[in-house]
């Protein structure tokens, strides 16, 4: 259950980004550094675990 209010229709991180366009760019920043930044996994595997960790979240994303 989200403890911030949400635009209807726009569940987790997304309904973040659309209520709150000001922290768009950073989240995206941050998202991209993690993602696809240098790392010993690769972007395949980095993908595949935050699939996973979203699922133990129930976050339909």
């Amino acid at each position: 259950m989200a403890h911030i209010k949400l635009p209807d229709g726009e569940p987790g991180i997304s309904g973040l980004l659309v209520a709150y366009r000001d922290t768009e760019q950073h989240i995206n920043g941050l998202t991209q550094a993690a993602m696809r930044g240098p790392s010993s996994l690769t972007e395949a595997e980095r993908e595949l675990i935050a699939a996973y960790v979203s699922a133990g979240n129930d976050c339909v994303f």
